[in-house]
């Protein structure tokens, strides 16, 4: 059979694109002995936290310090005593204060108890019976009046209350509450405000639980995707399902859902420092210096700044879950990764027609693309052109989109707005991105609210330039390139006005001059964004003069952007009336699969997530515990 030159190539292409995904898959894989050792060394890490946490506890004040003390001295077995009259402190002084706000503690007030109170199969009696009784009833308190089963059944998993972080907190505290007043002699036969007994209420919940992991791990996860607030939170409730669960299924089911959050976090991040977009991520310190779940992955991994001893850390602190062996390797693969798109569905759209907080269980209109490399990591959430009231405020809040630098913690580009009087705004910008090249365009009045302008942040270490109307950045070992396609820009310098809650907190908190801005003149000027690892390039020169004569034109509302590097040309229609272009294909924000990389993969709403890293393979099944096998 003849093959035609143009047919040869392009089966040359997919036999060359085959090759390198499996090599790339392969190059990732840490030694069998190096994830032992990290896994092996996890509980000297959380000792090394609970030495640290006890000696000078942290915050400095509030109930929190008082029970991450008491946490602390529990699982070091030293001054019990102490730790006990610290749970009495909080007992007695707080609760009043923040009885509506109490989801914040009550699941790690039960925590311990499920470790150390005389009742716990892990550590009892470290507690005193005192303490004991203290938290059973700040518990009761609090529970029998905010833990309605009818909020919680398994059909509602996709509403949520307050936010997302403060809706996993609040149910998992109910949760760890009814389990344990189910089987205490002196309350399993108490009812709830709406009748409801403890044993009814975990059932429930238990149901709830199992519904929510399947669902979320198998269409998107959680919504405030990478926050650098608050994703630490909902995780930090989640190892209580994981570790004190009764029911055999939701333990596997809750196990597994935690295996592909940190999968889904391991292949985006270089040295414990995630890249890709982010929702929900503050201006201030939590664009520039923060990274979403930093704080909890060098329990797991040895990755990142360690110990934290943030309260949104103490359940990873103190946790028996310990990530797959595959899901390490690739956690400590990053070095010697190839270069990749992952590509993912996330929620956060409202569902259709629906009251309160309800989230569009098909997702769709939001796809997550970042171009991963062991020297950047380049990611965007490309959405529609949609009304910001189409969007859960979790979702459509403060969204990040830009570049991290390997080889310094904090090397990083991003576009962001100024900050309104109330720190947020919503639904700021839409985008196209193919591989290491992007566009982005701030979103007109009323498809986003409160976006008041446009700029783009350059962290301190990076060596900056200007030529030909682009801003050249050097980070340790990758290039970038900046270009503001009309309208001109000018550089401001870093304020303390720009940092989230700067008007009520010390200024120490809220360093200045760790970068600067480059502000657009014309805020609906089109942005585009461009990075490279320094091996491909000799100089910066020659990276310049790549990016110099790159094809750009503008007419009539059609921005074509073509990068020669990686053969790829982006078009961005300025007046918002069709979805951007990607050689020449519009966007498709609702494909197939639900995550889609060399590492991770699954169809959108599939009962199965397969986890790769070199030779390695793990299949999660989240199908109904009749179709399911038994253990991982």
């Amino acid at each position: 059979m003849e093959i035609h030159s143009k047919q040869r190539n392009a089966w040359g292409a997919i036999v060359l694109l085959l090759l390198s995904a499996r090599c790339v898959a392969a190059s990732a894989a840490a030694s069998e002995d190096e994830v032992a050792r990290v896994l092996k060394e996890t509980e000297a890490r959380q000792r090394q936290a609970m030495k640290k946490q006890f000696a000078d506890p942290f915050p400095a004040r509030g109930p929190k310090r008082h029970e991450d003390f008491a946490l602390a001295a529990y699982w070091l077995n030293k001054r019990t005593a102490e730790a006990d009259e610290a749970l009495l402190t909080v007992q007695k002084e707080y609760p009043d204060k923040f009885q509506k706000a109490f989801h914040w503690q009550a699941y790690i007030l039960a925590r311990m108890y499920f470790l150390f109170s005389s009742r716990s199969d892990h550590f009892p009696g470290r507690m005193g019976q005192e303490a004991e009784e203290a938290i059973l009833d700040m518990l009761w308190q609090w529970a029998s009046s905010e833990c309605e089963r009818k909020q919680a059944r398994p059909e509602n998993v996709w509403q949520y209350w307050e936010s997302e972080n403060h809706h996993l907190q609040r149910w998992v505290s109910c949760w760890s509450a009814a389990h344990i007043f189910k089987n205490h002699p002196d309350y399993r036969d108490h009812t709830y405000g709406d009748g409801s007994s403890p044993a009814k209420v975990a059932d429930t919940l238990d149901e709830y639980f199992k519904r929510f992991a399947a669902e979320r791990a198998t269409k998107g996860l959680l919504v405030e995707t990478a926050s650098p607030s608050y994703a630490k939170y909902s995780l930090n409730a989640w190892y209580n399902l994981v570790d004190f669960a009764d029911d055999p299924e939701l333990k596997r089911l809750a196990r597994m859902f935690l295996d592909v959050y940190w999968a889904d976090w391991a292949i985006e991040q270089i040295n414990g420092v995630r890249g890709g977009s982010r929702h929900r991520c503050y201006p201030g310190s939590r664009s520039t210096r923060g990274s979403g779940a930093s704080q909890l992955c060098w329990y797991h991994f040895g990755l990142g700044d360690g110990p934290n001893l943030h309260p949104g850390a103490m359940c990873a602190a103190t946790t028996f879950y310990r990530p797959a062996p595959v899901v390490v390797e690739l956690a400590l693969g990053w070095p010697r990764r190839g270069e990749y798109t992952y590509a993912s569905r996330r929620p956060g759209l409202k569902a259709e027609g629906a009251e309160g907080n309800q989230i569009d269980p098909a997702g769709g209109n939001l796809l997550r693309v970042s171009w991963c490399t062991p020297d950047f990591v380049l990611g965007m959430s490309e959405v529609a052109c949609r009304d910001h009231q189409d969007w859960t405020g979790i979702c459509s809040q403060n969204r990040w989109n830009g570049l991290i630098f390997g080889g310094h913690r904090t090397a990083r580009l991003f576009t962001q707005r100024p900050k309104p009087g109330r720190w947020s705004v919503y639904n700021a910008e839409w985008g196209v991105q193919s591989k290491g090249v992007m566009i982005l365009q701030l979103l007109p009045p009323g498809m986003a609210k409160d976006a008041k302008g446009q700029s783009v942040w350059f962290d301190k270490s990076l060596h900056l330039h200007e030529k030909g109307g682009w801003v050249f950045a050097r980070g340790p070992r990758a290039f970038a390139a900046v270009r503001i396609v009309t309208g001109g820009s000018h550089w401001e310098p870093d304020t303390k006005a720009q940092h989230r809650g700067s008007h009520r907190r010390p200024a120490k908190r809220y360093p200045t001059g760790l970068g600067k801005w480059l502000v657009l003149e014309d805020k609906f000027s089109p942005v585009i964004i461009e990075a490279a690892r320094q091996k491909d390039y000799p100089t910066m020169a020659a990276f310049e003069a790549a990016i110099l004569a790159n094809p750009l034109t503008l007419k009539e509302e059609r921005l074509a952007y073509r990068s020669e590097f990686y053969d790829t040309t982006l078009t961005l229609f300025t007046d918002y009336s069709r979805l951007p272009e990607v050689d020449g294909k519009p966007l498709d924000l609702a494909p197939k699969k639900v995550y889609d990389s060399p590492y991770l993969q699954a169809d959108f709403g599939g009962d199965v997530v397969t986890i790769r890293s070199g030779d390695n393979v793990l299949r999660l099944d989240f199908s109904p515990p009749e179709a399911a096998p038994a253990g991982r």
